[in-house]
């Protein structure tokens, strides 16, 4: 697999924070003494708290997201961009981890490679080579695996996907069958403040590893962008689908839509950014082994695929 296969590991780690946005904000609730479709109930809170909260049930399982973006106003992503993330979770060793199979269409060409979290180290995988990352890259990237009671919800964090920080007047709207499961379907509007903050933190660990150079995505997310892109939101919205039983994520949907002001697009530089996200969580406690590949690859040989890469794509 050609060096370049990379991007698509890169690219989607910074898109994938806007998938677990959905998730988040449209968490639901239990039926109960609150009226479903008021917005902050208490059942609806409640079952926030279950459902990204401790949750010995949501450790393992098989995770499927498809992202697709629709850019104007840049050349670069003049054409539909789609990314895709798909992979098995567990908790069966004690600690969260994950291999994730990840795949970026961009300007007719489709890129892709792995991302692995086992043990207490990560790997970017590339054809049958694993490529182990240092400890001072691995360890703020490995920290939200920290969290106990919810494999699931950890993983997203090493997105920075914080549910509890971005659901804004979520409500119930009632059970769904989603694949043969009964689910509880809340919808929810989005705190777009916090989702860009912690797109700021993502943004850095990217940096760390190379990502946003071989990408063209920014090297940070400072407050004046922030504050850009949160004006510049026509519309923020999601769904989410919680086992009705388990209270184990099982769907989430996300519609943004971004038109900035002529003033900020000179800063943003895009006219138009509209995002469709959907996450699915299937074989919800199936056991799910995580096999990093046994040929390993250093860190500096990498660092020349990915030199070779930044200047391929330039």
């Amino acid at each position: 697999m050609p060096p370049k296969t990379l991007t698509g590991i890169l690219s989607v780690l910074l898109i994938a924070a806007l998938v677990g946005c959905g998730g988040d904000d449209t968490s639901s609730g239990d039926s109960g003494a609150d009226k479903p479709g008021k917005a902050n109930s208490a059942e609806v809170k409640k079952l926030i708290r279950q459902t990204f909260g401790p949750n010995e049930k949501a450790k393992s399982g098989n995770i499927s997201a498809v992202v697709d973006l629709t850019v104007k106003g840049a050349p670069r992503y003049r054409e539909p961009v789609q990314v895709s993330l798909v992979g098995p979770f567990s908790n069966e060793a004690g600690q969260p981890e994950t291999k994730l199979d990840v795949s970026l269409a961009l300007r007719g060409g489709i890129l892709g490679g792995d991302l692995y979290l086992k043990g207490d180290q990560a790997f970017i995988g590339l054809g049958s080579t694993a490529y182990e990352v240092p400890a001072s890259i691995a360890g703020p990237l490995r920290k939200p695996l920290e969290k106990d009671g919810n494999a699931l919800d950890a993983i997203m964090g090493v997105f920075s996907i914080n549910p509890d920080r971005w659901a804004k007047n979520p409500r119930i709207v009632g059970n769904e069958r989603v694949a043969g499961i009964d689910t509880i379907h809340g919808t929810a509007d989005i705190n777009t403040e916090n989702l860009f903050l912690d797109l700021a933190t993502l943004a850095k660990r990217l940096t760390a590893l190379r990502i946003t150079e071989i990408t063209g995505l920014p090297r940070e997310v400072d407050a004046q962008t922030r504050a850009a892109l949160d004006r510049s939101v026509k519309t923020a919205t999601g769904d989410v689908y919680t086992g009705a039983d388990d209270k184990v994520l099982r769907r989430a949907k996300l519609n943004v839509l971004l038109e900035p002001s002529a003033k900020d697009r000179k800063l943003l530089k895009f006219s138009s950014i509209k995002v469709a996200a959907n996450l699915d969580i299937t074989d919800v406690g199936s056991p799910q082994k995580i096999n990093v590949p046994s040929n390993r690859g250093s860190w500096d040989a990498l660092q020349l695929s990915l030199d070779a890469l930044a200047e391929a794509v330039r």
